[in-house]
């Protein structure tokens, strides 16, 4: 006898996604979190509000307080007449402004230009399987850790045209002494080689970080099929970490750009305004001429810059790297 073969019934078809309907969440979907913990959004909020009390008063209210003080020709906190946007067009129309904002360019470009790509080099190198590695990046990091205060002291004993350890050897090899802080021709370079000094452990950590998350298969692969160590950092490692970079170029630019520290020790601004940068022309309006309406207009500036890099961080950190 031949056994009876059951019948198999089709299932219904399965719909697709491009023929469902569009899902629209509207306004009870948009709140589903909230309606449905009150509990715990309750909790959330409470643990949430001594940290925006604190932003608050740290940063939202002073920014509203030089806003409101920069159209005011104020003098040690004495307000006096309204000026409007004057100290605004003053800035820009005034010899040293213009200046000021051209040196903060240079010490910005310049630092970055030389920063970069020695951190990256000693990522590169550091990543490697190597004697005493964690000593190595123990002793590298440490110019980071050391305050602008002390490098920038540092630097100053040893540059001393009359007792520095670099003159000496200079006035032994070369001839006489050079006072490098003190000429308008070697200021700018030499506090840029200072800045350097002190920040490339940054970018070197960010990069070291990068190439870890960077899978061994990918550069197997390229080795196996020819490629050379160049050829391997130019076309796999360099595009996987470039959104570090990116990230390094930004984070960087905004702690040039408001550092007053290394330059007040080193230079003061001088000789002759060259290395005088737009905070540092901030920190000597408001506290050594205690004209703080127009340093904080000059200070409204700094954060203009601010915000447009924070907003590029922000786009930068939302892309996608794609093994």
């Amino acid at each position: 006898m031949q056994e009876a073969i059951p019948e198999i019934k089709e299932s219904p078809e399965r719909p697709s996604l491009e023929t469902l309907p569009p899902v629209t969440l509207g306004r009870q979907g948009r709140h589903f979190f909230f309606r449905k913990r009150p509990g715990k959004n309750g909790l959330a909020l409470a643990f949430l509000l001594p940290a925006v009390i604190v932003v608050t008063l740290v940063t939202f209210l002073p920014i509203i307080n030089a806003v409101r003080m920069s159209l005011y020709e104020t003098s040690y906190l004495q307000r006096t007449d309204f000026v409007g946007r004057r100290h605004y067009w003053n800035y820009l129309q005034e010899p040293e402004g213009r200046r000021n904002i051209l040196n903060s360019l240079i010490y910005v470009f310049g630092s970055l230009t030389l920063s970069i790509p020695f951190g990256v080099l000693l990522a590169t190198l550091l990543h490697r399987k190597l004697r005493f590695r964690t000593l190595f990046r123990t002793l590298i990091v440490l110019p980071w850790v050391v305050s602008q205060l002390v490098g920038a002291l540092l630097w100053s004993w040893l540059m001393n045209p009359y007792y520095g350890p670099i003159n000496y050897f200079i006035q032994l090899w070369l001839g006489p002494p050079i006072d490098f802080l003190s000429q308008p021709t070697t200021a700018m370079p030499t506090l840029i080689l200072v800045n350097v000094w002190r920040s490339f452990p940054y970018p070197m950590l960010l990069t070291l970080a990068a190439l870890q998350t960077i899978p061994e298969e990918l550069l197997e692969a390229a080795r196996v099929d020819g490629a050379s160590a160049w050829t391997r950092f130019w076309r796999v490692t360099l595009p996987l970490i470039q959104n570090t970079l990116l990230i390094t170029v930004i984070m960087l630019s905004l702690y040039y750009f408001n550092m007053v520290t290394l330059p007040l020790i080193l230079t003061g601004g001088g000789p002759l305004g060259t290395t005088e940068v737009i905070s540092l022309r901030v920190y000597r309006e408001a506290f050594n001429f205690y004209h703080m309406g127009y340093g904080s207009a000059i200070a409204i500036y700094i954060l203009l810059f601010n915000i447009l890099f924070s907003l590029l961080y922000i786009k930068i950190l939302r892309t996608e790297v794609r093994y």
